[in-house]
């Protein structure tokens, strides 16, 4: 779906051509308008002229920016603006990968694996994830396979 940058749903609408001074139909452009209330976020919204990575980093700052601005009323005072905040890769056996545009740079192996792993538990939503997702990280370090598959 085609979005403005308030992430609001354009409606296209073609208009009928018209006869012009010799008789002959000439097409009119296509005009857009924003549908009231309703929102596309994430993959399914497309902004013109913006190129935004179809993650889940762009849908969550697309909804978090979207809910603040319906709570406080104020969708019109400012337009969405994405903030790469990054790209994050397990490889396995305790390595990984951290791409960032900012002074950290990128970083790989151990550090990039404590980081993706830190980021992975600040992101879980409940505070019982939050103590069971490192107790099953050791539990699997301590006895070599995943244990949550006993």
């Amino acid at each position: 779906m085609i979005v403005d940058d308030r992430l609001r749903v354009q409606l296209h609408t073609k208009a009928p051509p018209s006869t012009n001074e010799d008789g002959k139909d000439s097409p009119k452009s296509a005009s857009s308008a924003a549908m009231k209330d309703v929102f596309a976020l994430g993959d399914n919204a497309m902004i013109p002229n913006a190129s935004l990575p179809a993650t889940a980093q762009t849908a969550l700052q697309q909804a978090l920016w979207l809910a603040k601005r319906l709570n406080k009323g104020d969708l019109d005072k400012e337009h969405f603006t994405y903030k790469n905040l990054g790209i994050m890769k397990y490889l396995g056996n305790a390595k990984g990968l951290v791409q960032t545009e900012g002074a950290m740079g990128d970083i790989s192996v151990r550090a990039a694996w404590l980081i993706w792993r830190g980021a992975y538990l600040t992101m879980s939503m409940s505070w019982r994830d939050k103590i069971l997702i490192p107790v099953y990280w050791f539990l699997t370090w301590a006895f070599g396979r995943d244990v949550t598959r006993f």
